[in-house]
């Protein structure tokens, strides 16, 4: 992108305004997309990251019901075509998910901190069982026990609670970037991820949320279509939840890929920032690079980012 003729400055609550930093992502090339770095973790290029997601997490239970191995994972919401299709190959093979310790990864809030019921038609937790625990054959379900959600009882102590269920951390979280750059809804800036530094923003638990403005647009996208009926409040694990897992999976085909290269140019530049970007608490979801996992990128997320041309219209 030309600069030269006409240059200014990156907003303060831009999560990261380095011009070298944003050159650098912006331009990467897909050919040097792909590597693993020294934690274990890795990027892949794949058509549809959703099915490649959909079978990793068919192989987790699959393993956790031959081993007999208690498996504990935080689950994203909602993410129907994913859990269906899991559900529905463990229905064909007959593998139980009887050892799976689910935790729902986040759920909406009111403004003074009460936590939506489960039976709410939005409720991301409501969402959940559905789409995953009712997708499973009966005799094929974990206990109903294991499914964990929020509840204004225990958003206190819900970190400790993967931690003990998960005997210090959950075996795997399942993940996609938001907008903001955030994982879950640890959104950057915000009161209740608060730290001096990366090390002490690490170890912030689960809490109440108060959303940005763009968490708040993106959601009504993904949901109800209208900002006044979005709830501008959630709760969420934290940092430290996604720094304790064992294992974690990304999916990078975010909501608006397949139109026109100059429509999604925006959603490609926050997943190169978390990808290829500094770890900082700024980007929450940069943590990523400090764990083992794995992080599907589409094809259509790889393009090269191009500016839009008005000629085109």
């Amino acid at each position: 992108m030309n600069r030269k003729l006409f240059d200014f400055e990156v907003p303060d609550w831009f999560p990261v305004k380095d011009p070298l930093v944003l050159e650098r992502c912006r331009n990467i090339r897909r050919e040097d997309m792909e590597f693993t770095n020294e934690n274990g973790y890795s990027i892949r290029i794949v058509p549809h990251p959703e099915s490649a997601i959909a079978t990793q997490l068919f192989h987790f239970i699959w393993k956790s019901d031959v081993e007999d191995k208690k498996t504990v994972i935080v689950f994203p919401n909602s993410w129907r075509n994913v859990y269906t299709s899991a559900a529905e190959m463990c229905n064909q093979f007959g593998v139980s998910a009887r050892n799976i310790h689910a935790f729902c990864m986040d759920e909406w809030a009111d403004e003074e901190g009460n936590v939506c019921p489960i039976e709410w038609d939005q409720s991301l937790g409501g969402h959940f069982l559905r789409e995953f625990y009712l997708s499973f054959r009966e005799d094929l379900r974990p206990r109903l026990s294991q499914i964990h959600y929020y509840t204004n009882e225990n958003i206190k102590h819900y970190s400790d609670d993967i931690d003990e269920c998960g005997d210090g951390g959950a075996d795997l979280i399942i993940s996609a970037t938001g907008w903001v750059g955030h994982t879950a809804f640890i959104d950057p800036g915000i009161n209740a991820f608060k730290a001096d530094t990366l090390e002490e923003f690490m170890e912030l638990k689960a809490g109440f949320v108060d959303n940005t403005r763009l968490t708040v647009a993106q959601n009504a996208n993904c949901w109800s279509g209208d900002v006044w009926h979005t709830p501008r409040y959630s709760v969420s694990i934290g940092p430290r939840d996604v720094m304790h897992a064992r294992d974690h999976l990304e999916r990078h085909d975010l909501g608006y890929c397949m139109g026109p290269a100059m429509y999604n140019s925006w959603e490609r530049m926050i997943s190169r920032l978390q990808l290829y970007g500094p770890v900082c608490k700024e980007v929450p979801a940069s943590l990523y690079q400090l764990t083992k996992g794995t992080m599907y990128v589409s094809e259509e997320m790889a393009r090269p980012i191009e500016p839009m041309d008005l000629r085109e219209f």
